[in-house]
């Protein structure tokens, strides 16, 4: 992409009189995701966005026209002109067929990008814009700590994995060890923001450096109890994480797995017409177990079959009539027939996205599939 296509003019509001702070009219980018967090500042002029350099604010997309549509100020309240696109200029979702004025928070869709409309005083929402940068780092940091997806061998392995807007505390991995077992693990950590995510990239550090410490990492129990005394909520601001953690032994096809305060994986066989559940009741990871046993589980695992690993931001949305999906909303989903040339993580990441009625997600979404040829 030539880089004149990213340019941007940002056009600044009046200076404030001294001690006062100044009320910023801001649209933001906010998606794709994968799109360089851009911010433009609304002034006295009008603001035209488009699809090719000479525009204000450049969205390099074809579903872009050329020039697209206008903000600009006017008695204080930023209007939206279309200025006869081809697809279209949609507010809140209802495309545009007149100018119209913002509202704080209001989202603008334009072509695949998305343009929130954010009004106030210009410390706070250079407070925000640092926030968000923050929280920007945060998740590539986590996404860096991801593994590669496995194509071939005895345990293949694909995902999915899409943040929040707020940044949740998702995290997943996968390794051979060295007596020939495959581990796997999923983590969510409670809240959303850096903490979590900070909290999430620890445990998942953790356990793709070897484990905790003078732990045999294929020991379900013994992980989930080093872990347990690792992040312990006191010596860590009342955080705590959920942990589904799995070693599957090619030689006998047998999986041993526990979790801690995680809903269950799902193994689906050839030929069985629903996924059996594979979990255990155990507390959260840094709840402290007390000296209790942790619960673990056992499955074989047949020729063909397929194991599914998703935290709860897959199915704890909302649907577009305001009701609130579970699990038992998402589970269909599994079963549900492939797609030709989709993967099938993001098979599961569009159907999640359908079930949240297509708005963005309020948690993270992580989706990990194993097959076992």
């Amino acid at each position: 992409m030539d880089e004149t296509e990213r340019t941007m003019i940002r056009r600044t509001a009046p200076a404030p009189a001294p001690g006062e702070d100044a009320i910023l009219h801001v649209l933001q980018v906010e998606a794709p995701p994968e799109d360089p967090a851009r911010r433009v500042i609304l002034g006295e002029l009008p603001i035209r966005i488009g699809r090719v350099a000479g525009n204000d604010l450049v969205l390099a997309s074809g579903e872009v026209s050329r020039s697209h549509c206008a903000v600009v100020l006017e008695g204080g309240r930023a209007i939206v002109t279309d200025l006869g696109s081809t697809n279209g200029t949609y507010l809140n979702d209802q495309r545009l067929a007149a100018p119209t004025p913002l509202e704080e928070g209001s989202r603008l869709r334009i072509g695949p990008f998305v343009l929130a409309y954010l009004r106030g005083p210009r410390r706070t929402l250079e407070r925000a814009a640092e926030l968000e940068r923050n929280l920007d780092r945060a998740a590539r940091y986590v996404r860096a700590l991801l593994p590669p997806a496995i194509p071939d061998g005895p345990v293949r392995a694909h995902w999915a994995f899409e943040p929040s807007v707020r940044v949740g505390g998702d995290g997943f991995g996968y390794r051979p060890l060295p007596d020939g077992r495959f581990a796997v693990w999923l983590i969510d950590a409670a809240g959303h923001g850096i903490d979590s995510a900070l909290l999430a990239a620890s445990a998942m550090t953790v356990l793709r450096e070897g484990g905790p410490p003078n732990t045999e990492p294929g020991d379900c129990p013994a992980v989930l109890a080093a872990l347990d005394g690792m992040f312990d909520t006191e010596r860590h601001d009342g955080l705590f994480f959920t942990l589904w953690y799995g070693v599957y032994d090619p030689r006998t096809r047998r999986m041993v797995h526990i979790a801690g305060g995680h809903h269950p994986a799902y193994l689906l066989v050839p030929g069985g017409a629903e996924p059996t559940a594979l979990g255990t009741r155990n507390l959260p990871v840094g709840a402290g177990l007390w000296g209790r046993t942790p619960q673990t589980g056992e499955a074989e695992i047949p020729l063909g079959a397929r194991l599914y690993l998703f935290s709860d931001g897959a199915f704890e949305t909302r649907r577009a009539n305001g009701q609130q999906n579970a699990l038992s909303d998402f589970l269909p989903v599994l079963t549900a027939p492939s797609v030709p040339d989709l993967p099938e993580p993001e098979r599961l990441l569009r159907a999640a996205r359908d079930l949240a009625g297509g708005t963005e997600f309020e948690d993270d979404v992580s989706i990990l599939v194993l097959d076992f040829p």
